[in-house]
């Protein structure tokens, strides 16, 4: 089995890498192989002939977005149309990943993957329309749709939280979700092409729980033993609004993928201990 990732020096795509040893693996950073280069990158799966991509490859950066339109949208949606378009011409299997930020959070219940979409903030309107591109042009893929994502490397919450120097925090309590360790998603992954062909479509993929960022940070602090004083704050300000809740179900992904999906605190406790 041949197996590509783009943007393999990100935070899933090096949390996948370090998963797959047991396939042919072809990995490249978002320098070795630029997702907006469509050409080069039908030269390398003309070339290579995997059976799976998997694009890791994205622009993240939430606040910075909302001035940075065109470039989120050039690398989340058409960069993405294109990649779905190569791994259909050569019937390759593509898996993506998508945000709960997809959704407004006006919801008081956890999102399913049918439910209506309506993105608040530039970031969560470039991965929509990445997601439309695949359902469209894709003949085999898998959407995995993932949120607040977290690692032992890499910049994100956790490494910020247990690398800073400060002692007295102010975090917020006014945006609910489930922390989705990027550990957590590569193992997930490994199972999905053990497992693949299986119903093709859009998932939502997250660690079980819902927080808020401050109830959160409170359990980094207990378990890392951090020592820090953390107080919670209704509102922080951001360029970007982000949803208020964006908990999603993911009773699909666990029936169809015969999937057991952990709580948060486990796979936290995992990433902590280097397991």
């Amino acid at each position: 089995m041949k197996v590509l990732i783009t943007g393999a020096n990100g935070m899933l795509g090096t949390a996948i890498s370090k998963r797959l040893t047991s396939v042919e693996l072809f990995t490249f950073t978002s320098k070795e192989l630029d997702i907006t280069c469509a050409h080069k990158v039908q030269e390398k799966v003309a070339s290579l002939r995997p059976d799976y991509i998997i694009n890791c490859a994205a622009y993240t950066a939430v606040d910075l977005a909302e001035e940075q339109r065109e470039k989120a949208f050039k690398i989340n949606a058409t960069a993405v149309e294109k990649l779905a378009q190569i791994a259909a011409q050569y019937d390759a299997t593509l898996i993506h990943f998508s945000t709960d930020y997809v959704f407004d959070g006006t919801s008081n219940i956890p999102y399913q993957p049918h439910d209506i979409t309506s993105p608040i903030n530039e970031y969560g309107a470039s991965k929509l329309a990445g997601e439309k591109a695949i359902e469209v042009l894709a003949s085999k893929y898998y959407i995995f749709r993932i949120s607040w994502l977290y690692a032992p490397f890499g910049k994100n919450f956790y490494t910020w939280l247990t690398t800073t120097d400060q002692q007295q925090l102010n975090i917020v309590t006014s945006q609910v979700g489930s922390p989705t360790s990027a550990l957590s998603v590569a193992n997930f992954i490994h199972h999905v092409i053990k497992q693949d062909p299986l119903q093709y479509g859009l998932y939502h993929y997250v660690d079980h729980g819902k927080v808020s960022w401050y109830e959160f940070a409170l359990k980094i602090n207990e378990l890392a033993e951090l020592k820090k004083n953390i107080h919670a704050v209704d509102h922080y300000p951001t360029a970007a609004r982000r949803p208020a809740y964006s908990v999603m179900d993911t009773s699909k992904t666990e029936e169809v993928f015969k999937y057991l999906l952990s709580p948060y605190q486990i796979e936290l406790e995992k990433v902590i201990e280097g397991l």
